[in-house]
């Protein structure tokens, strides 16, 4: 159980703890060996692990105390982290000969724990200091032999290695993060077509009409919108936005799918209601926010006599205005018990006299030359 707790720490926390238990482990075996010994060396080698120690666990309680909300909380690692690096690597109190092996280490350490932009600066400052500690910084002993351009050369690769390890990794972690998204979104959007496909029946036994009405009007609002151009629609919007709205009219009695007058005030306000449905299903979810908007403004009209809010022209989204358009269209030409179905042509002549009322001309004839 308390392995399952540390694994859920944040990265820095968890950096953080890790370090601490490594040189707590260091420390105590110094500790030993200098009760043993008494020499100089392993002193100074447990008095270092022993800062290092302190310092990686006053940092964890540290981190753990502050809001997670904080802007900062994530940078203070890092920055930290590369002071004690640079303090180690000027100071090199155990005297060790390639202390640069320990300075490349940082940019992957940062590459757990800020995100790409943040990596990019921490990389340049990463790179600036390694420079300037192999011009000006301190040597020990020889080369064994190496031309030292060679030594040069191949610390520089080493460190360049090192920083672009540490970009792959931001990249991977990255990457990964999006394949859960699109996962988690593709797992939501099943879970809304589920539950509307369940509805599917309900309607049909209401309105006495087929199920193929949603594969038509997906079929035309597709070709609606690749002939009208200027935007992109996803296909599957269309075919969630032509499901919503064949399911949406489980909301109405079912006296109403056979009343040819006029409705009463009481029946138009219940009409409005399913208008409403995908706000209903898919509020709050990102991806579904132009389904949504598009199926809650579709009664609408650009003379602003339209339902529910009385928007006009511009102020209806155009998957609104193509969704109503193709639902009258739809109305017209499919058979109903009260009435005889309109030939294609005559429907659209019909929608042709609601430019300026009802719909926008230039949709209009991006229908006309749908249905040609």
């Amino acid at each position: 159980m308390n392995l399952l707790r540390f694994g859920q720490l944040p990265v820095h926390q968890l950096l953080m703890a890790i370090i601490g238990s490594m040189s707590s482990i260091c420390a105590l075996s110094g500790l030993s060996y200098w009760l043993v010994s008494g020499n100089s060396e392993s002193r100074l080698y447990m008095m270092t692990s022993f800062t290092v120690t302190f310092f990686a666990w006053g940092m964890y309680a540290i981190q753990k105390s502050m809001s997670k909300d904080s802007p900062y909380t994530n940078l203070i690692t890092p920055s930290l982290l590369f002071l004690v690096i640079v303090v180690i690597t000027l100071y090199n109190p155990v005297a060790m000969q390639q202390m640069w092996v320990a300075l490349i280490f940082f940019p992957v350490m940062l590459s757990l724990l800020v995100e790409f932009r943040v990596y990019v600066v921490g990389s340049i400052i990463f790179s600036l200091y390694f420079l300037l500690f192999q011009i000006f910084g301190p040597t020990y002993g020889n080369n064994d032999g190496f031309s030292p351009i060679i030594m040069a050369t191949t610390k520089g690769v080493y460190a360049l290695g090192c920083v672009i390890l540490g970009g792959i990794i931001i990249i991977a972690f990255n990457q990964h993060k999006l394949r859960v998204e699109a996962a988690a979104f593709q797992q939501q959007k099943q879970q809304v077509i589920n539950i509307l496909q369940c509805f599917i029946p309900v309607g049909e036994r209401k309105t006495q009409t087929s199920r193929k009405e949603i594969g038509e009007m997906s079929v035309l609002l597709k070709a609606l919108v690749k002939e009208y151009g200027s935007w992109h629609v996803q296909d599957w919007e269309i075919d969630l936005l032509s499901l919503l709205h064949f399911v949406s009219r489980v909301k109405l009695p079912d006296y109403m799918f056979e009343k040819e007058g006029k409705l009463t005030e009481f029946e138009f306000e219940v009409v409005q209601e399913h208008c409403f449905m995908a706000k209903e299903l898919c509020e709050g979810i990102p991806d579904f926010q132009e389904v949504e908007k598009a199926f809650l403004y579709h009664h609408e009209k650009v003379d602003g006599t339209g339902y529910p809010y009385r928007l006009a022209g511009d102020q209806i989204p155009l998957l609104s205005q193509m969704l109503g358009l193709v639902e009258v269209f739809l109305a017209m030409t499919t058979l109903r018990s009260y009435r005889q179905a309109t030939s294609p042509r005559e429907a659209y002549a019909e929608i042709q006299k609601l430019i300026g009322h009802a719909f926008r001309a230039d949709i209009v004839d991006a229908f006309g030359k749908v249905i040609d």
